[in-house]
């Protein structure tokens, strides 16, 4: 199954976490992946592992006869952010076999991943990344291209004055082309945000720019981003509990 950035409908968490991850190492490479659910996958998963409330919002494609090409990304894992990850690697195998273990327990799968560069102004995808990429892309079903969501460092600013991810696929990533920024970015490359819809198992679009910036806000206002924690902190420390992260417990949490 192959789907476009625009058929992509982003949960306010889920683009909150990864950009708290980003604020957190300011100057430092970071990784995450991204999980949620294809409108292909099975329905009666999609319906236990969703609890969003009932919406009369029009959806963007019910189980039935819904266009294959959308999916829901509901959530954020952060992982690395110490060296640029790259494949073969240990530790991206072991963050594969967590983050796959934890999707599927919930009926859920792996989507994609998010990154940010060390630099402020590298907007380009680095050898080294782009070759993770396509080692995750490998694992992929058949026909399934891996998203990206790319951070630019440029938008980390508090609070926000723009989304600061610009959407893309796999495919889509060249490492001898600059990322477009956010406030650049293509029809295609562009975010949309919404929750999903138990009752018609699809994804809704329901939730604007200025919805998810006040997220990202609210959380920064918290603290948040001193709470979220990855992989290499649970590496650290296995007490650490980084596949589970409600937003909300990261903003209150003591």
């Amino acid at each position: 199954m192959s789907f476009s950035p625009s058929s992509v409908v982003a949960s306010p968490e889920a683009y909150t976490k990864a950009l708290l991850h980003c604020y957190k190492y300011p100057a430092q490479p970071v990784m995450g992946m991204l999980v949620g659910k294809r409108l292909n996958d099975d329905a009666g998963a999609a319906a236990q592992s969703t609890g969003s409330p009932n919406s009369t919002h029009p959806s963007l494609g019910a189980a039935s006869g819904a266009s294959s090409s959308v999916c829901y990304v509901s959530d954020a894992v952060p992982l690395f952010h110490t060296l640029p990850m790259t494949a073969p690697h240990p530790m991206l195998e072991v963050a594969y076999a967590h983050v796959q273990y934890a999707s599927k327990t919930t009926g859920q799968s792996l989507l994609g991943v998010y990154i940010a560069n060390e630099r402020l102004m590298d907007s380009c995808i680095s050898p080294v990344t782009k070759t993770m990429l396509e080692a995750l892309q490998a694992r992929m079903p058949s026909n399934t291209k891996l998203l990206v969501w790319f951070v630019s460092n440029e938008y980390l600013t508090s609070p926000p004055m723009g989304l600061a991810i610009t959407c893309l696929t796999v495919d889509r990533c060249s490492c001898n082309k600059a990322i477009s920024l956010p406030s650049q970015a293509s029809v295609d490359e562009l975010m949309t945000f919404g929750r999903w819809n138990s009752d018609t198992l699809a994804p809704e679009a329901t939730i604007s720019e200025e919805g998810v910036m006040e997220s990202v806000s609210n959380a920064l206002d918290a603290f948040a981003h001193y709470r979220i924690t990855d992989l290499e902190d649970h590496l650290e420390d296995p007490s650490i509990t980084y596949l589970e992260q409600p937003l909300m417990a990261l903003m209150t949490r003591k």
